[in-house]
C-alpha cells in the first residue's frame, strides 16, 4: 500500500508540473483541523477529504519586477494563471485516478473569508513559510501564487520546512545594523505604512500587517472602487459632474480591471520587490 501511495503521489506531482506548476506539495487534510476555523477545513469543502494538493507558480516575470512603472506590474497580474493548473490537477485525479477532487478557488465565500487558507496549505505542504511582509515565500522562487485541490485520494504528505525562509541572512544583518529589514523599511507602520515586526536571534518574534490600510491603498481599481464611483454617480445631480465620474480615468481603469481580472488587485508588491528571497531567480542579464 505504501508503494502504491508513493506512486500515486508521484503521478499527481508530475501531472501538476507538466501543466505549468513550478512547485507542488501535499498536505494531509487532517493537519488543517487544529489550525483552521470551522468552515475552512478540507472536510468542510469535500466530505471524506484525505489530502490537499497545493500547486504554486505564475510569479511576475523578472522584467516586471525591475520596471520603474508600478502600474505595469499591477496590470500584469498573474495570480489567475495558477487557477487553471489547479483545475487541471483536479480533472486528472478524477478522470485518471478515480477519486473525488475539488479545486479550491482563490476567491472568497462569505464576506472576506477564503474557502481555504492557501498560505496555510502551502506551509503544511512544505512549499514555504510566512514572512514579515505577509506572503508565504518559497526558498528558491520567493513569492508565488497558489491553488489547492482537496481530494479523497490518499497521498504521501510532505512536511513543513524545518528552517523558515524569512528572515533571510541579509535581512538579519540589516536588522542588527539598522533595526529594520528591506520590507519593513519600504512600508513602515510607525510612519504610516502597513508592516511592522521584530527580530530576535535571527527569527521574527512579532509581525504586524495592517490589512485594511493596505487594502484601501491597493484595491483602488477593483470591485470596491466600482461600487463607490457608481454610487457617487447615481447620487450626483449635476449632469456634467456625473459624466466626469463615469468617464474619468478612475472608473475607466476600474472597469478595465474587473473585466480582465488582472489589474490592481493584489498587494502593491513593493515589500516583495526588495525582498532578497528569490532575488537570484528574479535576476537576469
Amino acid at each position: 500500500m505504501a508503494t502504491e501511495t508513493a506512486a500515486l503521489t508521484a503521478r499527481v506531482k508530475e501531472a501538476a508540473l507538466k501543466r505549468g506548476a513550478l512547485v507542488c506539495g501535499v498536505a494531509p487534510a487532517a493537519a488543517f483541523d487544529p489550525l483552521a476555523p470551522d468552515g475552512q477545513r478540507p472536510g468542510d469543502l469535500l466530505p471524506g477529504a484525505r489530502s490537499v494538493v497545493i500547486v504554486g507558480g505564475a510569479p511576475p516575470r523578472a522584467g516586471d519586477w525591475i520596471s520603474p512603472v508600478a502600474e505595469h506590474l499591477e496590470s500584469m497580474g498573474t495570480t489567475q494563471r495558477i487557477e487553471p493548473v489547479g483545475r487541471a490537477v483536479a480533472v486528472f485525479i478524477e478522470e485518471e485516478l478515480g477519486y473525488y477532487a475539488l479545486h479550491v478557488p482563490g476567491g472568497v465565500g462569505r464576506g472576506d473569508r477564503a474557502f481555504l487558507s492557501l498560505m496555510l496549505a502551502a506551509e503544511l505542504a512544505g512549499l514555504g513559510s510566512r514572512s514579515l511582509a505577509g506572503p508565504v515565500l518559497h526558498p528558491r522562487y520567493g513569492m508565488l501564487y497558489y491553488a489547492a485541490v482537496v481530494t479523497t485520494l490518499p497521498l504521501d504528505p510532505d512536511r513543513p520546512l524545518e528552517t523558515p525562509v524569512c528572515p533571510a541572512p541579509s535581512c538579519v544583518e540589516m536588522w542588527e545594523r539598522e533595526g529594520t529589514t528591506p520590507c519593513l523599511a519600504v512600508c513602515p507602520a510607525p510612519r504610516g505604512g502597513c508592516l511592522d515586526g521584530r527580530l530576535e536571534n535571527g527569527r521574527f518574534v512579532r509581525t504586524a500587517y495592517k490589512r485594511d490600510l493596505c487594502g484601501t491603498r491597493v484595491y483602488t481599481n477593483w470591485i470596491g472602487s466600482f461600487q463607490k464611483v457608481l454610487e457617487a454617480a447615481l447620487d450626483e445631480p449635476d449632469r456634467d459632474r456625473r459624466k466626469m465620474l463615469l468617464y474619468g480615468s478612475l472608473f475607466t481603469r476600474t472597469l478595465w480591471s474587473i473585466t480582465y481580472a488582472g489589474q490592481s488587485q493584489a498587494q502593491c508588491f513593493e515589500c516583495i520587490r526588495v525582498c532578497p528571497v528569490g532575488a537570484e531567480y528574479r535576476t537576469k542579464k
